[in-house]
């Protein structure tokens, strides 16, 4: 299966402290990826390191064939690279379409000359980016409330609308760190279904990091397990339930995975 992107003993260190230790990983065209592993095993350090917020220390990212290490976070977003975060980081006091056109790569690249000279196209443009947008809280199942605050949202609905917002820059791997949290049981299955059309219908690449652990056996292709900085495991759902190292690394004996 084709590699789209990929960690070569990939490490981060903090002054003393390793936050990632020659981590190896790469994400293969069309699956459901999930990173899973204790507190503090370095999980989000990972997703921070995939968008630019961090650089490694030493090793290679490499995506499309190209080393990335030190691309700034905007250009990662234009090639294709986007994510959500663990605590929401929504514009609140904007509307939910509002929140998903700020994210949107044409919407901010209107000059005065063009607006002034151009309308007919321009409006043209507008109306285009706007139904894109739409489609996209449509995807998620918000498109009925364009209107409505962010910060007026349920908790649950406002991580769906941090969905649509990364979906409008046009990604092409979705980082999302910890989606289902603050969901209940019946949000959650229709997460999962969502984040299937994500990956069948659409053609994007998705990482998961999420707590859930029922959840991530039930979508995930693939799983790598990260434990104080390492990857422990790696396989399908069968073999990370089985593995001795990643049940020691949760609990020191038998983990309930359901």
């Amino acid at each position: 299966m084709e590699k789209v992107l990929e960690l070569e003993k990939v490490s981060v260190q903090f002054g003393g402290l390793i936050a990632l230790d020659k981590v190896d990983m790469d994400v293969r065209r069309g699956e459901i990826l999930s990173i899973i592993g204790p507190n503090g095993a370095g999980k989000t350090t990972l997703f921070n390191l995939l968008t630019g917020i961090y650089q490694p220390t030493s090793g290679k990212i490499i995506y499309k064939n190209r080393v990335i290490n030190k691309l700034q976070p905007y250009k990662r977003v234009n090639l294709g690279i986007a994510r959500t975060f663990q605590n929401t980081r929504l514009l609140k006091n904007m509307t939910v379409l509002e929140n998903v056109l700020v994210a949107h790569s044409q919407c901010n690249g209107e000059g005065l000359l063009e607006s002034v000279f151009s309308f007919g196209s321009v409006n043209r443009k507008r109306v285009a980016i706007v139904q894109e947008c739409i489609e996209k809280l449509e995807v998620v199942g918000l498109a009925h409330k364009l209107d409505v605050f962010a910060g007026s949202l349920p908790y649950g609905e406002q991580r769906l609308l941090e969905i649509a917002r990364a979906l409008a820059t046009g990604c092409e791997i979705l980082l999302l760190d910890e989606p289902a949290a603050g969901m209940n049981s019946s949000e959650k299955v229709e997460l999962i279904k969502k984040i299937r059309q994500l990956s069948n219908e659409f053609n994007i690449e998705i990482v998961l990091i999420e707590h859930d652990i029922g959840m991530i056996m039930d979508i995930s292709d693939r799983i790598i397990v990260l434990n104080y900085g390492v990857k422990i495991a790696e396989g399908g759902a069968k073999e990370i339930q089985n593995d001795p190292n990643v049940i020691s690394a949760y609990l020191g004996g038998e983990v309930d995975w359901d």
